[in-house]
């Protein structure tokens, strides 16, 4: 790290008095110039030496306080060696903030999410698990905290403190998850040395729900003389249970969406809109559907893909614990339930590959095949079909 001055002249008067600047060096790379505020005629300063020449007071205050600066900025450099040339100049300088509280890590995470993500429900989640996050500190005194202080020991106190709220394990690790994020945020950006919570780790439960519903429960939905809005409600449900589609993709369908497959039937083509406007994706998942003949009934009973009935996302599900109830079926109905639903048909009652299945649930790998279905004796027995045994 080196420290340099330089005379910068007025542009228009060379022989006017000229302000010195100093440039910050950091490995072979130099920080924007700002001023030291000494001024003086431009033929007293000697450049080889970094000094004013001549004896005067003046001089020799100006010359003192040049020391002064350079001094400064290598105590601060000795203090985080690690920081670049241009950091170092914001720091000294007061443009950059050198040191946050948790709380205020907290803000500035809030503003990188706000901008980076366009999906406003993503944006919201991360939000409400922030307030959680400040609700802790706040509840325990520690809104002034410094981030090298929330350390193991805090991480384990806030797990506890979310046991005590009542929260679900899978909803703290997310929020642990939140944790890691903004300490990793504040690393990138060279506002802590190190991440007190490197070692924290709070693994997930595999708890996973593949509940369904069976081809007698899909029939009863299908056939009960269900009456006004509840009918549109059944309709909506079984169109995702035929399709695989989510409740936000199967209120944005259009015409469009519709096309010929390499089959010669009627496939359905989904952009998943969780990922159209995600910038975090470079190609968006698409979910391509080959059209059941009852799915195609559905669309042509209301005339078209934009005519499937709308409804808004609280009185779905509103309604779908009054169909639920009818029809006295034990498993909770959701689109999630319709989607679980379709995978089991397609994996278990078609024998189709889990590479099928997840590239009609729009997913682009396997992975998450697992949480919507698990093969049963019905896959074996497909798939034995034509086995010698």
């Amino acid at each position: 790290m080196r420290v340099l001055f330089k005379l910068r002249k007025n542009v228009r008067n060379p022989t006017a008095r000229a302000t010195v600047y100093c440039r910050i060096k950091v490995d072979g790379k130099h920080a924007n110039d700002f001023s030291t505020f000494v001024a003086l005629p431009p033929d007293q300063w000697d450049s080889k030496k970094q000094r004013i020449r001549g004896g005067s007071l003046n001089a020799s205050n100006n010359n003192v306080k040049l020391e002064q600066i350079r001094s400064d900025i290598t105590r601060l450099f000795l203090t985080d060696s690690t920081l670049s040339a241009q950091n170092l100049a914001d720091r000294y300088t007061g443009k950059k903030k050198t040191s946050y509280t948790f709380a205020e890590l907290l803000d500035l995470f809030e503003e990188q999410c706000r901008a980076n993500y366009e999906k406003p429900g993503t944006f919201i989640n991360y939000q409400i698990r922030l307030n959680n996050i400040r609700a802790f500190l706040s509840d325990t005194k520690r809104t002034a905290l410094m981030p090298p202080e929330f350390n193991l020991g805090v991480g384990d106190e806030f797990v506890r403190w979310m046991k005590t709220n009542k929260r679900g394990h899978s909803h703290t690790v997310r929020h642990t998850q939140v944790l890691k994020n903004v300490m990793a945020m504040a690393i990138r950006r060279e506002l802590i040395l190190y991440d007190p919570l490197a070692a924290f780790v709070l693994k997930k439960r595999e708890r996973i729900n593949t509940d369904h519903l069976t081809r007698a429960q899909l029939t009863q939905l299908e056939t009960m003389p269900w009456e006004g809005n509840l009918r549109r409600v059944a309709d909506l449900f079984l169109f995702s249970c035929y399709t695989g589609l989510h409740y936000a993709d199967a209120q944005t369908l259009t015409p469009a969406d519709l096309a010929t497959g390499p089959d010669g039937r009627q496939w359905l083509y989904k952009t998943r809109g969780k990922y159209e406007a995600s910038q975090f994706f470079d190609v968006p998942a698409v979910q391509m559907v080959p059209l059941s003949k009852r799915a195609l009934a559905l669309i042509e009973q209301y005339g078209g893909v934009q005519h499937l009935p709308k409804i808004s996302n609280s009185k779905y599900n509103k309604a779908l614990k009054h169909i639920r109830f009818q029809a006295n079926i034990t498993v909770n109905l959701t689109v999630k339930t319709a989607r679980k639903t379709f995978t089991d048909v397609m994996l278990n009652e078609l024998g189709l590959t889990a590479d099928a299945v997840a590239v009609m649930l729009g997913h682009s790998s396997t992975k998450h095949v697992r949480h919507y279905a698990k093969a049963d004796e019905r896959r074996v027995a497909k798939e034995m079909e034509n086995v010698a045994w």
